[in-house]
């Protein structure tokens, strides 16, 4: 029996989802959240095998939820449930740690294969992204060669925070901050920052 949590921040789609679910014998929905938080809460007191989970949520959600929900249980497979069929969300939702990922457009039979694929420790991606995951991103999308690191100071630099302001938030020197600058600077093909904060908005890095 493969146990599974479902987090979505719309009751009525974790209704659906429940409905769906329900005839399936070898599932057993043991839990529901509405939000990041609230899934981290309840994996503190519920066990289970697998989570289901919305990538766009009120409070912590997306790609640092993903790596949240690794890093503080590794034995979890996590299976994105998702509105966005753009590949780079795929791909980093994969780097992340997820097993599996289905578009909401996806029909119900891909959702149950795609937890019971993820249950047997195997990764699944819905038809409706599987061909775009696939394709070579560095090219197209070179901030996933970023490290953890260079990311958290791209997305400072994006938000027009200045050098000294970022090596106080991440705790490290105003030059380990600056060479990690000029590494994803370089990884970027990037000139300058606003180069940086025209691919985050074309992408969709940034709010």
């Amino acid at each position: 029996m493969t146990r599974l949590i479902i987090t979505d921040d719309h009751t009525i789609f974790r209704e659906g989802l429940k409905q769906i679910l329900a005839d399936q014998a070898d599932i057993d929905i043991v839990g529901e959240a509405r939000s990041g938080e609230e899934l981290l809460g309840l994996l503190e007191t519920t066990p289970c095998e697998i989570a289901l989970l919305d990538l766009s949520m009120p409070g912590i959600s997306g790609i640092p939820l993903l790596q949240l929900l690794k890093a503080k249980h590794p034995g979890i497979r996590i299976v994105v449930l998702s509105m966005h069929e753009e590949h780079q969300y795929v791909i980093e939702s994969l780097k992340a740690g997820a097993a599996g990922y289905v578009t909401k457009n996806s029909a119900s039979h891909q959702l149950i294969q795609a937890i019971r694929t993820a249950a047997r420790d195997e990764m699944f991606v819905s038809a409706a992204t599987r061909e775009a995951a696939r394709r070579p991103l560095v090219a197209e999308f070179p901030h996933i060669r970023l490290t953890k690191r260079e990311r958290e100071v791209f997305d400072m630099l994006v938000l027009g925070r200045k050098i000294t302001d970022i090596a106080r938030r991440l705790n490290l020197s105003i030059k380990t901050v600056s060479t990690h600058k000029a590494n994803l600077m370089e990884k970027m093909g990037a000139a300058t920052v606003v180069d940086l904060v025209h691919y985050a908005l074309r992408n969709q890095l940034v709010e």
